[in-house]
């Protein structure tokens, strides 16, 4: 785990200095996070202009449903982390009695511990990330603390990165991730209609296409939309 988190900080060092792009960040935090406390799946989601939590960012379609649904119900591992400024450690999803309605759909889709970590920077919370893995677990104080390391980085490069100020500015760049999950679901659709594809699929081929070009996420999704939305 230490030559993740090593490589983690690394990264964050050298595009510290660059221009950023908060979506396509979710999107490599997520992958980081997995990777630094090895787990299977991870989502966020970010504090809107009005204080409630929008789901932004997931690593694989499964993440997608469990916080689509968390957001709909306002209840779960995030929206707890959130109010309480506090990580949220799951061990085993189905013997807890907490969230009943979250975990039996996060459960059913074959996630059983959970990881809820706040995103705090200069004392705001701007989001919150679940990790998950797909069977039960015991997170350790090393889990915790990487995830923590990860997490607070991100949320300061959120906030203040290439001298952003911490007011309408973020707000416009959470609005912009925001926009970005709005477009990649509709490139999902589009590929899964014109593919024959399940949801999974779609996304999987999404993620390939801007690995396999270097190019980010929510750029696929502009191209598949533009290119097939009109057919």
């Amino acid at each position: 785990m230490r030559n993740e988190l090593q490589d983690v900080i690394r990264e964050f060092t050298r595009n510290i200095i660059n221009p950023y792009d908060v979506a396509e960040l979710l999107h490599q935090l997520t992958m980081q996070a997995m990777s630094v406390v090895d787990a299977d799946g991870a989502g966020i989601m970010l504090e809107d202009e009005h204080g409630q939590l929008r789901f932004a960012a997931a690593s694989e379609e499964r993440i997608v449903r469990a916080e689509e649904h968390q957001e709909r119900i306002e209840s779960g591992a995030c929206h707890e982390a959130y109010s309480t400024n506090e990580v949220v450690v799951v061990d085993d999803l189905a013997e807890t009695d907490r969230w009943p309605e979250y975990r039996d759909r996060v459960v059913g889709l074959g996630l059983e511990a959970v990881l809820g970590v706040p995103m705090i920077a200069f004392g705001r919370t701007v989001g919150v990330i679940n990790i998950y893995r797909s069977s039960p677990t015991s997170w350790t104080e090393e889990d915790i603390e990487a995830a923590r390391i990860i997490v607070t980085m991100a949320a300061g490069y959120i906030v203040n990165a290439n001298q952003l100020r911490a007011s309408q500015d973020v707000s416009d760049q959470l609005r912009l991730a925001l926009e970005s999950r709005d477009l990649i679901g509709q490139a999902k659709g589009i590929l899964m209609a014109r593919e024959n594809i399940d949801a999974d699929g779609a996304f999987d081929l999404l993620r390939k296409k801007s690995q396999e070009t270097n190019r980010k996420l929510r750029d696929i999704a502009q191209l598949a939309v533009e290119r097939y939305g009109s057919d």
